[in-house]
């Protein structure tokens, strides 16, 4: 009986039985959980130093022009020849990738 269920790499008795110990183990995390959390009105909202936030959402948006300025400053000369290969046509972008993968399928055969 165990040979046949055994005997491919498919075998839905094990796959069912690897759901259910999974299932396990997660329901396991999860009583692991804290018992004391209630969930209240503004629990799950986003923190803006203490204060609420606003009900109007363009309100609530935060810009990033400036965020990664010293970053991007610091990369300026690996950056900029990239954005500038950036062209938004798709047909360049699937060129590239198939370039890509076939210098990788090269050197793999190679190796």
């Amino acid at each position: 009986m165990i040979d046949i269920v055994l005997q491919d790499i498919w075998s839905p008795i094990i796959f069912i039985l690897v759901g259910i110990l999974v299932s396990l183990i997660a329901y396991m995390f999860y009583l692991m959980g804290n018992p004391d959390y209630k969930r209240t009105k503004y629990k799950g909202d986003p923190f803006i130093s203490g204060n609420r936030p606003p009900t109007d959402l363009k309100e609530l948006h935060v810009g990033g022009d400036n965020v990664y300025w010293g970053f991007t400053r610091a990369l300026r000369k690996y950056l900029d020849p990239l954005v500038e290969g950036h062209t938004g046509i798709v047909n360049d972008y699937v060129y590239w990738f198939v370039v890509t993968l076939a210098v990788v399928l090269v050197f793999l055969y190679i190796m």
